[in-house]
């Protein structure tokens, strides 16, 4: 795939947007143009980008797609969770205007469980508490996704997360890490 160092921001755009559904090449191709000018790919690009999403497994991509509370145990999430799942996609949506996919749902609940969000009381500021969910539950799904897209699409040289204290695309585990198996 040519340009692909160059394009990865675009490429995940692409996917972003091919994941959500309700658009054709031709709206997601015009979107391109308008957020990245002369520097669009092609629509012989995009159609071969699209071709390779389409080889995903329905398991990874299900992730990105809009949150469905029957999909629960695919993003990891417990059953018995399901209420502060369906708790957590509306006050996203209050807060953003914009559906959570699945893959931010399931952030926003292990940050839910983190920041203690249970335990909050009126006195608590609570405008503040969901900002920094919602920031925080973005940045990792995005990055979690971002990793996804890097191991799958062979982007050997993805460095992005690496900035990350502690954490590493999972790609780059070694065996000698002792993390791999």
């Amino acid at each position: 795939m040519p340009n692909v160092k160059t394009n990865k921001e675009q490429m995940q755009e692409v996917y972003l947007m091919w994941s959500h559904g309700g658009k054709n090449r031709q709206e997601i191709h015009s979107q391109l143009i308008r957020e990245f000018g002369r520097r669009a790919v092609s629509i012989s690009t995009l159609n071969r980008w699209i071709k390779e999403y389409e080889q995903l497994t329905l398991e990874d991509s299900i992730q990105d797609v809009p949150f469905q509370w029957r999909f629960l145990d695919r993003y990891g999430i417990p059953w018995q969770d399901g209420k502060l799942a369906s708790y957590l996609d509306n006050e996203y949506f209050e807060l953003t205007g914009k559906r959570p996919s699945g893959r931010i749902i399931k952030w926003a609940w292990r940050n839910w469980y983190l920041s203690e969000g249970a335990n909050l009381t009126p006195h608590d500021d609570i405008a503040f508490f969901w900002k920094i969910l919602i920031e925080k539950s973005n940045t990792d799904a995005e990055w979690e996704r971002s990793s996804f897209l890097a191991n799958k699409l062979n982007w050997k040289t993805w460095q992005q997360g690496s900035d990350r204290i502690g954490f590493r695309p999972y790609m780059d585990f070694k065996e000698e890490d002792g993390l791999v198996s």
